[in-house]
This record gives structure tokens, C-alpha cells and sequence, in this order.
């Protein structure tokens, strides 16, 4: 009786830490500070373009039991939210001052992506982004970037909540480190 009462409290406690450490290793990424890229250019426009196919307005369905090598990838419509942070990101990250310019942000790939195995599951976020900067009075295009990034964490117990934080993530910290190649070119 005793040793199926450590079994319990052991595997209880195994749940409760794996689900801690998921939760702590986002809290963690959200965090963290990104220094100011400081583009020095004039944000007139922000347009955002999603080009992927198999979008899905309702939030992916994890399995209330999961079994070993489950695999579910979600394709998430771009919401209000998350269109808001993608332009929050660039004119974070660009003074007032400088050319003005259009900036167009295509989604060209991004999804959420659920997988099991005997002992664990793993939440995982990935986004493919391409940015352009096109001057505002020519039309011309001044830089472009691409840049792609997946985040993942393993627990216990997936989450639709935990797994929409790790979205919005990786879609931030995908467009920073476009941004960001477009800033180092700019001090070459």
C-alpha cells in the first residue's frame, strides 16, 4: 500500500515540476530584454500580408489523454492581437526620424505544433516571416529581410494557453531578429 502511495505522490510531483519548468522557461523568454534596434526610419504604414494556406479561427485541440506519437499541427488565423504586436515590434524598434517608409511584414509560414510520446509532450511554435521597407514618395524598395525561429517547451500537460504565449513569442522574437540583421547591415 505504501509503495502505491509513493508511486502516486511521485508521479504527482513529476507533473507538477515538468508543468512548472514550462511555465518558468516562457516566463523567462517574455522577459527577457531585447535592446532597442533604433532603425532610423519614419513608420508612415505598417502592412501585414498572411500567405499561408489552412488558417483555423478556432485554437488547436489538444487531446484531454494523449497518446505516444501523436502529432497535431494548427495553423492559427492572424488576430487583431497579433497583427497589433507585429507593428508594436517595428515602431518599437524604429526612431521617428529618417526616410519614410512602408513597411510590409508577410507571413509566409507560421503554426503551432503538438506532439506526444509515452512520458512527455511538447508544445512547439514556429513563424517564417519576410519584411520589406519600401521608400513611401518612390516606391522603391530600400531592405528586406527574412528571417524564421520555433520555440518549444516539454511538460506534462499541454495547454492552449501556454501554447498561443509560445505563438505570440516566437512571432515577436522572429520579427526582432529580421529587424535586427536589417539594423547590422545598416552600421556595415
Amino acid at each position: 500500500m505504501k509503495k502505491r502511495s509513493l508511486k502516486y505522490i511521485l508521479l504527482f510531483m513529476t507533473t507538477l515540476l515538468s508543468s512548472c519548468a514550462a511555465s518558468n522557461y516562457i516566463s523567462q523568454i517574455k522577459q527577457a530584454d531585447l535592446p532597442h534596434l533604433g532603425l532610423q526610419y519614419n513608420i508612415q504604414e505598417v502592412e501585414i500580408i498572411d500567405s499561408r494556406h489552412n488558417q483555423k479561427t478556432e485554437d488547436i485541440k489538444l487531446p484531454v489523454v494523449s497518446k505516444p506519437n501523436t502529432l497535431i499541427t494548427h495553423v492559427p488565423a492572424l488576430t487583431v492581437s497579433h497583427k497589433e504586436l507585429l507593428e508594436k515590434v517595428i515602431r518599437e524598434n524604429s526612431t521617428a526620424s529618417g526616410e519614410s517608409v512602408k513597411v510590409i511584414i508577410d507571413v509566409s509560414e507560421s503554426y503551432k505544433e503538438f506532439t506526444s510520446t509515452w512520458s512527455s509532450e511538447k508544445e512547439k511554435s514556429f513563424a517564417q516571416l519576410k519584411v520589406n521597407l519600401i521608400n513611401k514618395e518612390t516606391g522603391e524598395l530600400i531592405k528586406e529581410c527574412n528571417s524564421s525561429g520555433e520555440l518549444s517547451v516539454q511538460s506534462v500537460d499541454a495547454t492552449n494557453a501556454r501554447m498561443e504565449e509560445l505563438y505570440v513569442l516566437t512571432l515577436k522574437n522572429v520579427l526582432y531578429n529580421c529587424l535586427s540583421s536589417m539594423s547590422i547591415q545598416e552600421k556595415k
